[in-house]
C-alpha cells in the first residue's frame, strides 16, 4: 500500500474515532457521578405537610396549555431522533374555600416565538382566570415554560402579592428568556429563603433541587385524603428519565439548558429510590403526558382547572 493511502486510512480511522467519541459524549453518556448524593426525607416530608394549619387540598386539577416537539435523546440520552410529545402543564390545588396554582405555562405570543406545535388558548384562558383568585402561586422553576403565563399577565402587580418566587428564582431573569418580569415589577419583592425544605400551605412543602436551573424546586402534595404527589417540575421531564437514571443529551444540558447535569443525576438516583420504595407516591415529571393521561384515568387529577 502506497504510504499517502495507508496515511489516508489512518487519518479517517482517527476522524471516526473521534466523531464517535464525541457522538457518545454528546448524545449518549448518561452516568450518575461516583461522588455526591440528593436525599429526601419523606418521613419530614410529611411531618412538615401536616405542619401548617388547615385543610389540605381536596383536589389537583391540571390543564395541558402547550405542546412542543423534541427528539427522543433531547428528553433521555441515547433514545434516538424520532419526534416525541413534550407537553407543557398548569396544576390548580383546590381547597375547600380556595385555591392554588403551581406552574403557568406560556402565553399564546410566546409558545408561537418559542415553537411551540399547538396551544389551547382556552386552557391558557382557565389558567390565567385561576391566577387572578389563586391565594398561592408557585412556580418550580424560572424557565419560560413554567414562567411566562405569569410574567406576561397585565394584572401581574396584584398577581405578586400571592406569587412565592424563590430568591434564586428572583436571581436568575436570564434563565426567563425570552421574557422578562416588566421593568420594576419586583422591586421591594420579598423572595422564599429557604436551604432544604419548605412548608408554605396545607399539604404542600417545596423541596430546594438547583441543578436544571438554580431556582429549581419540587413540590411535595398530600390531599386531604392522604393521596401524595411528588411535581418535579423539570427535574425529569418525562417518567422514563427516572426509571433509568438518565439525563438529557448532553449537547442539550450543556448548550441549550446549562444545566448542573451530576446535580439534575443525583436528582433523577434519588427519585428512582423512592420510586421503588414509595409506590404509593405520585410522581408526576414536567412533561410527561402519558403520566397525566393515567393519573386522570386514576382520579389523582382532574383535567381542566374550576
Amino acid at each position: 500500500m502506497p504510504v499517502w493511502m495507508r496515511r489516508t486510512a489512518i487519518a479517517l480511522v482517527t476522524l471516526l474515532v473521534v466523531a464517535g467519541a464525541a457522538y457518545y459524549w454528546l448524545v449518549v453518556e448518561s452516568h450518575v457521578p461516583s461522588s455526591g448524593r440528593f436525599s429526601v426525607d419523606m418521613s419530614e416530608m410529611r411531618r412538615l405537610a401536616g405542619s401548617v394549619p388547615g385543610e389540605k387540598p381536596v383536589a389537583v386539577h391540571v390543564e395541558q396549555v402547550e405542546v412542543y416537539k423534541f427528539p427522543a435523546t433531547a428528553i433521555m440520552a441515547g433514545d434516538g431522533w424520532s419526534q416525541k410529545d413534550v407537553p407543557v402543564f398548569s396544576y390548580q390545588l383546590v381547597y375547600p374555600d380556595h385555591t392554588a396554582v403551581i406552574d403557568t405555562a406560556m402565553d399564546e405570543a410566546t409558545a408561537k416565538t418559542s415553537g411551540a406545535s399547538s396551544f389551547d388558548a382556552a386552557g391558557y384562558a382557565r389558567m390565567s382566570t385561576a391566577l387572578r383568585s389563586a391565594s398561592l402561586i408557585l412556580i418550580t422553576h424560572e424557565h419560560v415554560d413554567h414562567l411566562a403565563g405569569l410574567a406576561t399577565q397585565p394584572n401581574l402587580a396584584r398577581l405578586l402579592k400571592a406569587t412565592r418566587l424563590t430568591r434564586e428564582q428572583v436571581d436568575h431573569p436570564e434563565r426567563m428568556a425570552p421574557v422578562t418580569f416588566p421593568a420594576g415589577a419586583l422591586v421591594g419583592y420579598q423572595p422564599l429563603v429557604y436551604d432544604r425544605y419548605l412548608a408554605v400551605a396545607p399539604g404542600v412543602v417545596l423541596i430546594k433541587s438547583p441543578g436544571h436551573t438554580p431556582g429549581s424546586q419540587m413540590v411535595f402534595v398530600q390531599k386531604s385524603d392522604g393521596t401524595e404527589l411528588l411535581l418535579l417540575g423539570d427535574v425529569a421531564w418525562q417518567m422514563q428519565n427516572i426509571q433509568n437514571v438518565r439525563e438529557r443529551a448532553r449537547l442539550v444540558t450543556w448548550y441549550f439548558l446549562n444545566e448542573d447535569r451530576d446535580a439534575v443525576l443525583r436528582e433523577l438516583a434519588e427519585l428512582h429510590r423512592l420510586h421503588d420504595i414509595e409506590p404509593g407516591l405520585k410522581m408526576i415529571p414536567g412533561h410527561d403526558g402519558t403520566v397525566i393521561a393515567s393519573l386522570i384515568d386514576q382520579k389523582v387529577l382532574r383535567r381542566e382547572f374550576q
